[in-house]
């Protein structure tokens, strides 16, 4: 019993130095967090490259309607004085609006222009409405 012993003792020591096995759940589980790594990272890189793009498109729409705002109040303003200095109290027949230097190079459409109200659009090169006024 003596000599079997150390060779059951020499036999725990070994058996507990043995290197883990692996765990199939988690090398499964660790496939499917590298994949999902994987997709995530990729759609970033799309977001990225897609601000970049996008972004250049977003400040021009907002110049733009930022521009069509300015040319609005400008007219809006010029409509009023006209008014106001005119003997019928009337708003210009369409031969005599001078459109402020606000409004130049941006598209106004007339919905109505008579001599007590008007109604106006600023619109893009594709008809799309970036600003409006109406008044009275």
């Amino acid at each position: 019993m003596k000599a079997g012993l150390p060779v059951l003792i020499s036999l725990l020591l070994l058996s507990a130095c043995r290197p883990p096995q692996p765990d199939p759940q988690a090398a499964q589980q660790t496939a499917a967090l590298s994949a999902r790594i994987g997709r995530l990272e990729t759609e970033m890189a799309e977001l990225k490259a897609g601000q970049r793009d996008g972004g250049l498109a977003r400040a021009d729409d907002v110049t733009a309607r930022a521009a069509a705002q300015n040319c609005a109040v400008a007219l809006a303003r010029a409509l009023e004085s006209f008014r106001q200095s005119s003997l019928g109290n009337r708003y210009p027949t369409p031969s005599q609006v001078e459109l402020p230097d606000a409004c130049q190079g941006q598209h106004v459409g007339w919905q109505k222009l008579e001599a007590q109200q008007y109604t106006f659009a600023v619109t893009n090169g594709d008809g799309q409405v970036l600003a409006q006024q109406s008044g009275p």
